[in-house]
């Protein structure tokens, strides 16, 4: 069987360019006397979320099914699109051949990065006689007694995740970024065939193409890995080229610290060096390490970079102050006007060059709500938002490989040896002197990567209380931190969970987030179900006696 594979990259809402291109495909595949061509799940609309819900809108989308089926009279077509009867939507999986059509419903998931409310269910479900081969359709990574599974996808990139496929199956994934609110994602293809369960062809992730596959002369390969960095980049290019036209100049605060230069570094990565300005506004608290790391990184990057002190503003804003009454304020309250105001220069710098600010902040502190609102928390996308600081870590690594040069600091790139963890230059806001971010890096980055995705809080206790963490991956990190200590572990235990909970008013105000995984906060909502319950109690009670 000769099978032609359309990895699409689907625009949301882009209905007619979507169909444009898969008549192309077709085309193309006729040409290459294919037996059959095969498109994505949702190949002519994408998911567009509360536009399913209007009847308008459904029926025209319905009505590119039967051009699609016009098409079949000499070739057999698999696409995904959406089926509008009787009032009712279903999310289907068609395949036409010689204008007969089968159809296969999708049921509901209540999980993932969908809201599936708007689809109703409907048990249909036939194999499919096609030459001298059974098909069968699915959704996913599903399975059924068939000579070919034909599984329809459109799977978001989700670092977690792992593709694990048995059985004969021809799998079609979509690419393409999609803005879902306050996330986008990016769809990561790796559109693929298995027979018996082993890789026998795959598109690379993140990559679209088409592509004339024989199934009867192929031969195992080894399946490919999912490259976060490029996919990373490629929902990077598609939010600037949907979202704001591709032309606009990307301003950056240079701080001299990981997380900006490791923005800047992707940024130049993905859209390139000309996109982007950067500025450093510095205050007596920012140390001359700091300051050099953002020229050095300007430099390397060779991108333009404008620098200057905050402090007169800063002087200013405490002098206006005064005039209200207010000439002491509290520290904290003359840190975050530090912040506020370098993100009021920011948003005027962008509006001068008609240009957006990228967001800087990393996973671990939109957890904590470690940001000033109005401040850092600006941006017109957090592109490390879902990325924990270990993580950035391992990208500025690659980043320096791909861009061909130390472009982010060495001196910002913790190091773990025997046990201890090493920071030349430590994680810090600058805000005040000597000023250290709160954070146990690695252990907290932990957290916030499992608590809410595999691990529950009970859990987590109860590990702690048989020993198995403290002798688990996490062993030299718990002892650095001191946490082997029982009260230590407690007490920063209910810091990290109070901390999270009084700053969840912060997510629904910071910028959208670029989402590589289920569990980002742009989709979680469980933080603020960490209660200690009476179970949770218990063990928390346990520990405290532990010797």
């Amino acid at each position: 069987m000769k099978v032609a594979i359309m990895t699409m990259e689907v625009r949301a809402g882009a209905c007619e360019a979507n169909y444009e291109a898969m008549c192309q495909a077709i085309k193309q595949a006729k040409q290459d006397h294919a037996d059959i061509v095969i498109f994505p799940q949702n190949c002519i609309s994408a998911h567009v979320g509360d536009a399913f819900t209007d009847p308008d809108y459904c029926r025209y989308l319905d009505r590119f099914n039967e051009w699609i089926i016009a098409q079949s009279e000499d070739i057999a077509i698999v696409w995904g699109n959406v089926k509008y009867r009787g009032g009712k939507l279903f999310n289907c999986a068609f395949m036409a051949y010689q204008k007969e059509t089968y159809m296969r419903v999708k049921q509901k998931e209540h999980k993932g990065f969908w809201c599936e409310d708007a689809f109703s269910e409907l048990a249909i479900n036939k194999a499919i006689p096609f030459h001298d081969e059974v098909l069968a359709l699915n959704f996913g990574s599903e399975l059924q007694l068939a000579d070919w599974n034909i599984n329809l996808d459109m799977h978001p990139y989700d670092v977690h995740e792992h593709t694990t496929l048995h059985g004969n199956v021809i799998y079609v994934n979509a690419v393409g970024m999609q803005n879902m609110g306050k996330a986008v994602v990016m769809m990561e293809g790796g559109s693929c065939i298995y027979r018996e369960g082993k890789c026998m062809w795959q598109m690379p992730y993140g990559q679209s193409g088409y592509a004339l596959i024989d199934t009867e002369n192929l031969h195992e390969q080894e399946a490919l890995e999912k490259d976060m960095t490029e996919l990373l980049a490629q929902a990077i290019r598609g939010f600037d080229q949907q979202i704001l036209g591709g032309k606009c100049p990307w301003i950056i605060g240079l701080s001299g610290g990981l997380d900006s230069s490791v923005s800047a570094a992707l940024l130049a990565y993905a859209l390139g060096k000309e996109r982007l300005l950067g500025y450093s506004m510095s205050t007596v608290n920012n140390s001359s390490q700091t300051k050099e790391n953002a020229r050095n990184l300007a430099m390397a990057l060779e991108i333009p970079f404008h620098e200057g002190s905050i402090a007169p503003l800063v002087e200013a804003t405490q002098r206006v102050l005064s005039q209200y009454g207010y000439d002491e304020a509290e520290e904290l309250v003359l840190e975050n006007i530090q912040a506020r105001l370098r993100g009021h220069l920011l948003s005027t710098f962008a509006a001068i060059h008609g240009g957006v600010v990228v967001n800087n902040g990393n996973k671990v502190e939109n957890a904590l709500g470690y940001c000033t609102l109005y401040g850092d928390a600006i941006g017109a996308i957090g592109i490390l938002g879902d990325l924990t600081k270990v993580q950035l870590f391992d990208l500025a690594k690659e980043l320096n490989k791909r861009l061909g040069s130390m472009v982010v600091p060495e001196n910002l790139i913790a190091k773990r040896e025997e046990g201890n963890i090493f920071f030349e230059v430590a994680p810090s806001a600058e805000l005040k002197q000597d000023q250290v971010d709160p954070m146990k890096w690695f252990y907290h980055d932990y957290l916030c990567d499992h608590l809410g995705r595999d691990l529950t809080l009970h859990e987590l206790l109860s590990s702690y209380l048989d020993g198995s963490l403290l002798h688990g991956e996490l062993h030299d990190i718990m002892k650095f931190y001191h946490l082997d200590d029982p009260q230590v572990f407690l007490a920063d235990l209910k810091w990290f969970l109070s901390t999270c909970k009084r700053n969840l008013f912060k997510h629904t105000q910071v910028p959208v987030i670029l989402t590589i995984s289920q569990n980002g906060y742009a989709f979680r909502k469980e933080v603020q179900g960490f209660e200690e319950t009476p179970s949770v109690c218990e063990l928390m009670d346990a520990i405290a006696l532990m010797k």
